[in-house]
């Protein structure tokens, strides 16, 4: 696991080593083993190293035989002995045991296409000097993120937003519509990010650099449409390919564990684990030393250490966001909002006291529908199937339920659920996967701010344009394509990446394998959401491991408490970011909506935590890398 960088400079002149290591120096955390750079002509690469594979002779760059062609890579390569072997075959000569060299050969080969033969997680950068190319690229599933800008006179690449920053020059100006999207969602779809300027390369995408203009390539796109598997041949090859995803990530020359939430998708991520290691898995857990139990799993992940007999961390985190936000803003670079940040910086902090790599349970809602917003779109689906009459009763019904008692989610949802009736699918799914309703979204904005955003902007047209893209007529398959990529590329992958690599943890993401992904693709929908059964085909592939009273259960997830945190822990220190000149300061933020929000949660009239939670993520990052508009 590594960071990288680079300059493309269009006018000519040579990359200076002082500018990478600028870039380099803020990404310290995603390497802290060694650093590397490479400069010719016009081009400079620019990497940091955390050593997980050949710590003796796997120094970044990596080049060809005959230098002419230079990789840095972020990110593992699991197939890399297979493809290595192969390429001795062929006469290619190695210097390193790394995974990284197989890729300059590999690129040797077969050109652009090389990125079809990798199985991995990874953002790379690949110099060819013979015909002046610059190639980035990212993996399949965009598990490993790349930032780009691009101005008359350079392209600058890097792992991370901050790595542009670094450089003097950069324009931070906002993109509103990216702006909208992340109040819509909490966090920023690809391709924008928050500053109009920088953009990220979109998964499973590569960007060509060479005489004329960067062109972006898509190299692999997710199919649905081969043959449908159901019943025992469905469960045995997820089984299968699951088993096989695991072993190969299960590959490192340093300690190695597994987070363990006790969920459905860590339990059986360590239970196959157990079977196929020589040695008890190290495995870790956090538990929130708060009044609620609501948030704990401690009794699940007890019987997944004491069944597969693990060597099991337990750490009890008392509550204090307030002193780990900064750090928490600072490693995304823009808004982004997702409270199981929180618990996702502590679990990393302490796993990595032990090992430096950890597998995580992350993908299995998204290949297999472990979500609710699946079960509210069949619902839906039926709903639209009684007499119009009887559907207008129900609606007004769910209407007349008073102000005064939505502090409920439930009836939240029910009213959303109410106003979307009658939309399309795609626009059913947005509203449904939102985090802050689309019909007070407005009030929360200036009048500057909504103009600048454009009044007919809508974060649905993505969601319009992937339901479009999906090979599968099948709506379920919809929601899955639509989900992994946006939600689970751009949200949860960029959160388990940044609040490890914070503290120099890699994190693997066994589920996220492309060909189990592609597997996953060729199952029946029936056997993703069996009725009203979510993730029916992980459960049936955990009965082999797992009794049934385990596996058939209330999903809890990874989350915080953070409901609880905003009225009594952050009660305080939200009050003091949302405050009403801060929030004039910005002339984003209308500070009237913003207050009644405030008031309204303290008062317990209403459950705002989401909306809460995204304004204060936005003034944390507008303080930070913006303009100062309140003081701590």
């Amino acid at each position: 696991m590594c960071g990288i960088c680079g300059i493309f400079n269009k006018t000519g002149y040579a990359t200076e080593r002082d500018e990478l290591k600028r870039m380099c120096d803020v990404m310290v955390h995603r390497g802290p083993d060694d650093e590397g750079y490479y400069t010719s002509s016009h081009v400079g690469l620019g990497m940091r190293r955390l050593k997980i594979i050949d710590l003796e002779t796997g120094h970044q760059p990596i080049h060809n035989e005959d230098e002419s062609i230079w990789v840095v890579l972020n990110g593992e390569i699991y197939n890399y002995r297979e493809l290595r072997t192969g390429l001795e075959e062929k006469g290619h000569t190695f210097y390193t045991r790394s995974d990284t060299e197989v890729i300059v050969h590999l690129y040797e080969d077969h050109g652009e296409e090389f990125l079809e033969k990798l199985n991995g997680m990874f953002g790379l950068a690949i110099w060819d000097a013979r015909t002046d190319r610059l190639i980035i690229a990212r993996d399949r599933l965009g598990v490993k993120q790349l930032y780009y800008y691009e101005d008359d006179k350079r392209i600058v690449f890097g792992s991370e937003i901050k790595t542009i920053l670094a450089l003097p020059g950069i324009s931070r100006e906002i993109d509103y519509e990216a702006l909208s999207d992340y109040f819509s969602l909490q966090y920023i779809p690809a391709s924008r990010t928050i500053y109009h300027h920088i953009r990220k390369l979109p998964a499973a995408c590569s960007l060509t650099i060479d005489k004329g203009r960067p062109v972006i390539r898509k190299y692999w796109t997710l199919n649905y449409d081969d043959i449908k598997l159901t019943g025992r041949d469905a469960i045995d090859t997820i089984d299968r390919e699951l088993q096989r995803a695991i072993k190969w990530q299960m590959i490192s020359d340093v300690p190695l564990g597994a987070y363990l939430s006790g969920g459905i998708d860590s339990s059986l991520l360590v239970a196959i684990m157990s079977t196929v290691s020589t040695r008890p898995v190290e495995t870790f857990s956090i538990i929130w030393d708060t009044e609620s139990n609501a948030f704990d799993e401690r009794s699940y992940s007890r019987f997944v250490v004491e069944k597969y007999g693990t060597n099991h961390h337990e750490f009890l985190v008392k509550p204090e966001p307030e002193d780990v936000m900064e750090k928490i803003v600072r490693g995304f670079d823009e808004p982004f909002a997702d409270d199981s940040a929180i618990p996702n910086y502590y679990i990393a902090r302490e796993t990595r006291k032990y090992v430096t790599v950890a597998l995580s349970g992350l993908g299995g809602d998204e290949m297999s529908a472990g979500y609710e917003r699946y079960l509210g779109m069949k619902l839906l689906k039926h709903y639209r199937l009684l007499p119009e009459k009887l559907r207008a009763v129900l609606v007004n019904i769910i209407h007349s339920i008073p102000d005064s008692n939505t502090g409920s989610p439930w009836v939240e949802r029910m009213k959303r659920f109410a106003r979307i009736t009658d939309s399309p699918f795609a626009e059913s799914y947005f509203a449904m996967s939102s985090k802050i309703d689309t019909a007070g979204k407005p009030s929360l904005f200036t009048l500057e701010a909504r103009e600048k955003m454009g009044l007919d902007y809508s974060t649905a047209y993505i969601f319009y344009a992937l339901a479009a893209e999906c090979t599968s007529p099948d709506e379920l398959n919809q929601m899955l394509y639509i989900d992994m990529n946006t939600y689970m590329v751009d949200q949860l992958l960029v959160l388990s990446d940044r609040m490890s690599m914070a503290h120099s943890l890699e994190l693997r993401v066994p589920y996220l394998d492309h060909c189990l992904v592609e597997c996953f693709a060729r199952i029946d929908p029936s056997m993703k959401l069996h009725g009203f059964v979510k993730k029916y085909l992980l459960k049936k592939v955990a009965e082999k491991y797992f009794p049934e009273s385990f596996i058939y259960r209330k999903k809890m997830g990874f989350s915080s408490p953070i409901v609880l945190w905003l009225r009594k822990d952050l009660k305080s220190y939200m009050l003091a970011i949302l405050n009403k000149k801060s929030i004039e300061k910005t002339g984003i933020l209308n500070p009237d909506t913003v207050l009644r929000y405030v008031h309204e949660h303290l008062e317990r009239k209403h459950n705002h935590d989401t909306k809460l939670w995204s304004i204060m993520m936005f003034m944390l990052w507008y303080n930070t890398y913006i303009d100062k508009v309140y003081d701590m």
